[in-house]
């Protein structure tokens, strides 16, 4: 079983639960890739939650001696309150409104862009995870077109860029051409109108995209940049949200595992 299918059999085990609500509809899901979250519509805990995890990874970056392209806060657990705040509201909102099935948190990152030439995530990139694996960023702090701006690469309808995932389950999973990298290729669907996109705005900011969605993490100009990215994934039955047993950051690859049914 491949991710697509193990996705449509979580999207009808969430209708038989939820019988009462519309099911967001699946050809949404792969053709509307990138999406603001409506933070307005969330309760003052999210803001609250955003604030506290700010101020204890500004505090953390201030007074480490790391050096290099993406500074890593290590340990996402000594932030576990706000996570899980954080993760109550958005989890429940992309449930409804683009999946139509339970998700739980598979993996956190926490970093601060820095001053770099372009390299690694600063250049357009997909991830190559199958489709069906979704990324969240929350600005930690006001993110302006100095401060390295999330930027990601729309269609000419306005609507995300998504390139052709490689891993999609058991019986294919390969990696990408050129590790994912994909400046000629941007260059080219430039030139047919695609345009490239930033996101800005203050702390708080929530963006939703898909992982194969063409984007790129800026260089700083100025000031800094923290950022919590929340990476999502289906399940046929409903578990807790995130957990120390299937929840990494760091420490462990990007990759998922090959099997879609595994937490």
């Amino acid at each position: 079983m491949n991710y697509k299918e193990y996705f449509i059999l979580c999207r009808e085990k969430w209708r038989q639960d939820n019988s009462g609500l519309i099911s967001p509809k699946l050809e949404d899901f792969y053709n509307d890739p990138t999406r603001p979250v409506p933070i307005n519509t969330f309760a003052a805990d999210y803001q609250l939650a955003v604030d506290s995890a700010a101020q204890r990874v500004f505090d953390y970056f201030s007074n480490s001696k790391e050096q290099g392209i993406m500074l890593q806060y290590p340990d996402i657990w000594s932030i576990r309150e706000q996570l899980e705040t954080m993760s109550s509201f958005i989890v429940p909102h992309l449930e409804k409104t683009m999946y139509g099935c339970y998700l739980y948190v598979d993996k956190i990152y926490i970093y601060r862009t820095t001053k770099c030439e372009r390299d690694s995530s600063y250049i357009w990139h997909y991830d190559n995870n199958p489709n069906e694996i979704v990324k969240n960023i929350i600005y930690l702090n006001n993110v302006s077109a100095k401060n390295s701006p999330f930027e990601y690469l729309t269609k000419p309808d306005g609507k995300g860029y998504m390139f052709n995932a490689h891993r999609i389950g058991p019986d294919k999973w390969n990696q990408a051409p050129n590790g994912s990298r994909v400046n000629k290729e941007v260059k080219s669907l430039q030139a047919t109108g695609h345009k490239p996109k930033t996101i800005i705005g203050p702390k708080g900011t929530t963006f939703t995209f898909n992982n194969n969605a063409c984007h790129r993490a800026n260089p700083i100009i100025e000031g800094y940049r923290d950022v919590i990215n929340i990476r999502v994934k289906p399940t046929i039955n409903k578990i807790e949200l995130l957990d120390p047993r299937y929840t990494s950051s760091f420490e462990k690859q990007g990759v998922v595992d090959s099997n879609p049914e595994k937490i």
